[in-house]
């Protein structure tokens, strides 16, 4: 071996442009895309197959620029890497000083949305007496300095006054500092009570779920009397734009396989209408067996939400960032040793998907001892990416978060059958990067 090779987080490809051959490099590990000449293309892509590079092969130029790309590397810088991003998920997993939470205040919902996972879950709301064990849980955790919170549920704001009651208990009654806050909400009663609260509590992130244009999000996401709610979030979003201006607003769009065409509509009225103050991505609505082992076939899995990307690109009717980002080795609430999903009955859990689910109650916020160690140390440990292999010698590790923990324990435990891979390894990433490099192309012609 020399003392130089080609990183294994390389990948080596080529495009057409007027009839002329393009030949690009991508480096997961800096999330670096260059185009490069054939001869040290050719060279490069020879030197990945021999194991070991002659130096004197590129210019000195060329070389170092290579290497400050990390795709030409030491023998050992790989595996370096990965054991660097073992040690930041491990500190970050297990620090102490910070305290996830995330809250429902109440499963309760008034929506009666079809494909909703929760609607067979009981119905309960946060008592008093629950509040007082949430702030004595709190305070248990003597190293923690700073609580976050996701507000969650059902629907969080059926129960805006557990809500208020428990933001000021954490201010009156915590040694610990409340330093963010979330919200995952249906929009409806975001009214102005609400956004006064929050002028004074702010919030970090507002998620909304809206179905698509006004008649496809009618008969989806509708009141138990059957009455629509499309008219009043947007008029909800409107207020709390002005009301919150300093709150990143995120509406969620859920995508079935029946329901695709309405979402680049809904985008285009969405950003006429709040240009530049809202952010629009597709969730796709993955349905469970009862056994939770497999998703069922009118769930939206890799190969579908490809080919909605695929669609919306071929319509030219929004912008579609396909370039990867980097991701930092942190895990979920799942997978943090201080991070907790908090029911209504002060029951804990290591993940949303198994609220209500009494055989996945780890504790309760009213006892010092978990009910269920097993399960928590099921998250903890096979959790993350650190205890996959697989994961560990990926070419997209840098550019993935290493998977859903859950999808990952049922897998392990409970003979799921999960792909939480990447939608780039799904897809290919030569595809995706080809698409972002012809569309960079054309809109520096233009500009």
């Amino acid at each position: 071996m020399g003392d130089y090779t080609i990183s294994r987080y390389t990948s080596l490809f080529t495009t057409k442009r007027n009839n002329t051959d393009e030949f690009l490099i991508y480096s997961s590990i800096t999330n670096c895309f260059i185009n490069v000449s054939e001869d040290v293309f050719q060279k490069i892509n020879l030197a990945r197959k021999n194991g070991n590079i002659n130096k004197s092969l590129f210019s000195k130029n060329t070389f170092e620029f290579l290497k400050e790309a990390k795709i030409i590397v030491a023998p050992t810088a790989d595996d370096a890497f990965v054991r660097q991003c073992e040690i930041d998920t491990y500190i970050s997993n297990y620090a102490s000083s910070h305290m996830s939470l995330s809250l429902a205040p109440t499963s309760s919902c008034n929506f009666v949305c079809p494909y909703c996972y929760e609607k067979s879950k009981p119905n309960n709301t946060m008592s008093d007496s629950t509040i007082d064990s949430l702030i004595k849980f709190i305070n248990g955790h003597e190293q923690v300095k700073t609580v976050g919170i996701t507000w969650y549920g059902g629907e969080p704001l059926v129960a805006f006054e557990t809500i208020k009651k428990i933001v000021e208990r954490i201010d009156s009654d915590c040694r610990t500092k409340l330093i963010s806050q979330d919200i995952v909400t249906n929009g409806y009663n975001f009214n102005d009570k609400v956004i006064e609260f929050f002028k004074c509590h702010p919030l970090n992130r507002i998620q909304i779920t809206i179905d698509g244009p006004e008649e496809e999000h009618n008969k989806l996401r509708k009141l138990a009397n059957g009455k629509g709610t499309y008219n009043r979030i947007i008029s909800n979003i409107s207020s709390i734009i002005q009301g919150l201006p300093d709150t990143h607003v995120v509406i969620r769009v859920n995508i079935g396989k029946d329901n695709q065409d309405g979402y680049s509509i809904l985008c285009k009225e969405l950003q006429e209408r709040f240009p530049n103050k809202i952010s629009v991505y597709p969730g796709f609505i993955r349905i469970h067996d009862e056994n939770q082992t497999h998703l069922v076939c009118d769930s939206m899995e890799q190969k579908d939400a490809i080919a909605f990307y695929e669609k919306l690109e071929n319509e030219g009717s929004i912008n579609i960032d396909y370039y990867p980002h980097l991701c930092q080795k942190r895990g979920c609430v799942a997978t943090c040793s201080t991070a907790y999903v908090v029911g209504p009955l002060g029951e804990l859990y290591k993940c949303w998907n198994d609220m209500g689910n009494e055989e996945m109650i780890v504790g309760n916020i009213a006892s010092e001892k978990l009910i269920r160690p097993d399960l928590y140390n099921q998250y903890m440990v096979e959790g993350p990416w650190i205890s996959d292999d697989d994961c560990k010698k990926c070419f997209f590790l840098p550019i993935c978060s290493g998977g859903c923990a859950w999808q990952r324990v049922r897998n392990k435990f409970h003979g799921g059958l999960y792909n939480f891979c990447s939608i780039y390894k799904e897809g290919g990433i030569d595809k995706f990067l080809k698409l972002y490099y012809n569309k960079s192309i054309a809109l520096n012609k233009k500009s």
